[in-house]
């Protein structure tokens, strides 16, 4: 059985003496597509926030391509994101370029 290459065990996070989010688990296994659907105001830009390193934990334990989220050295912050592909809703295309062009720089 193959590690999965998400993994959220006992998330809770705190910010500005609000709750974002409280006891989140979350396993994502290779080749699962995932959708974060919800009401405005229920974390789903908070989690996404903690997979690419923006949001500190207030507890628990964020796995994330083998990268340990929680204690990540500033300096391996851009090669995790590269790593990791995640698309908004409201994305931007950069104007000077094509869809085919914005695709290939990405």
């Amino acid at each position: 059985m193959s590690q999965a290459l998400i993994e959220l065990k006992d998330v809770s996070v705190v910010y500005n003496n609000k709750i974002l989010l409280t006891d989140v688990n979350l396993s994502v296994n290779r080749k699962e597509l995932v959708y974060l659907t919800g009401k405005v105001g229920s974390g789903k830009t908070s989690l996404l926030k903690i997979l690419y390193a923006e949001l500190k934990l207030t507890k628990g334990s964020v796995r994330v391509l083998n990268f340990l989220i929680d204690g990540i050295k500033s300096k391996s912050i851009p090669l995790l994101r590269r790593k990791l592909g995640i698309v908004f809703q409201d994305f931007q295309l950069l104007s000077d370029r094509n869809v085919h062009e914005n695709l290939r720089f990405v």
